[in-house]
């Protein structure tokens, strides 16, 4: 079994699809077969049952692709870790943020005053959904996370700090009839489709219909979309509305404008951290948000 076949087997597991897999790889589709069926022969193990057009994981198969996964991460950690070594860098900081989020001050400043502080340190950005950055959090990796407050979610294992505010913004398109209009109100949108969010990416915006309703504004109609990334796509599409950080990055989108609500409730920004995680640039980085003042 080769690292190419666990490549594979991988990609064909996350995907379900020998073709989609494939596609991922920049293989083609026998090829990935191929190294797939050479790795169930070697192994003796079926790892996929296939059907006439779909896959899916054999229990042996998921328990592999468990076990790969585990070992792909520790794998690449340890490369990084060695290339670093080899390249001089004192250390390496992971950190994540949420999809379509730009990097602003309070972040920006702070990234740079590390920068100068710390030039041999290896900063590696990477974006996420909201329930991503859990998980990669939870899985080592990333070390640090930029979210706002409601993210947080009340776990026990994380550690955060605060360091700033952000705007909140209805975000609808640039033909919506109240675009132009000044002084508006979250009512004036109660024909219009909210987008939203599942649980198990978001329980505060999954909830966000429940709010309106509590402050008797008004119940909305709402379209649920898988994640956060999707749900920054629809809002380009034109599928819904939806109150986003002033900071995203749809904000240079021409075709959509960002509204000024007075209900909307501007989020607290904040830099969180699993309080078991030992590596000490942890603190080294978030103390460069110190004097930085919240914006």
């Amino acid at each position: 079994m080769n690292f190419s076949q666990i490549k594979c087997f991988l990609a064909a597991s996350e995907c379900l699809s020998f073709t989609r897999a494939a596609d991922r790889l920049y293989l083609s589709q026998p090829v990935l077969s191929r190294q797939i069926a050479a790795m169930e022969d070697e192994l003796g193990i079926e790892l996929f049952t296939r059907e006439k057009k779909s896959i899916r994981l054999t229990p042996a198969g998921e328990i592999l692709a468990q076990g790969l996964n585990r070992l792909a991460r520790e794998y690449q950690a340890l490369v990084e870790k060695a290339g670093a070594v080899h390249r001089g860098f004192a250390g390496r900081l992971n950190i994540g943020m949420v999809e379509g989020q730009l990097i602003c001050p309070p972040y920006s400043v702070a990234l740079n005053k590390f920068h100068d502080k710390y030039p041999d340190v290896q900063v590696n950005l990477s974006r996420h959904t909201m329930a991503g950055i859990h998980s990669a959090l939870q899985s080592g990796e990333i070390d640090v996370a930029f979210a706002a407050l409601f993210n947080l979610n009340d776990q026990d294992d994380l550690d955060y700090i605060p360091v700033g505010m952000a705007g909140t913004r209805l975000v609808i398109p640039k033909s919506h009839p109240l675009a132009d209009k000044e002084n508006v109100s979250l009512t004036d949108f109660r024909e219009d489709t909210f987008l939203t969010l599942p649980e198990t990416e978001s329980p505060y915006i999954a909830r966000f219909s429940e709010r309106i309703a509590k402050h008797d504004f008004f119940r909305p109609r709402t379209l649920e979309a898988p994640n956060i990334g999707a749900l920054a796509l629809w809002l380009e599409a034109g599928y819904g509305i939806f109150p986003l950080n002033a900071n995203h990055s749809l904000r240079n989108n021409p075709n959509l404008v960002f509204k000024y609500i007075p209900e909307l409730e501007d989020a607290v920004e904040i830099v969180m951290w699993k309080k078991d995680n030992t590596n000490p640039l942890i603190a080294m980085f978030t103390k460069q948000f110190e004097g930085i003042g919240q914006s």
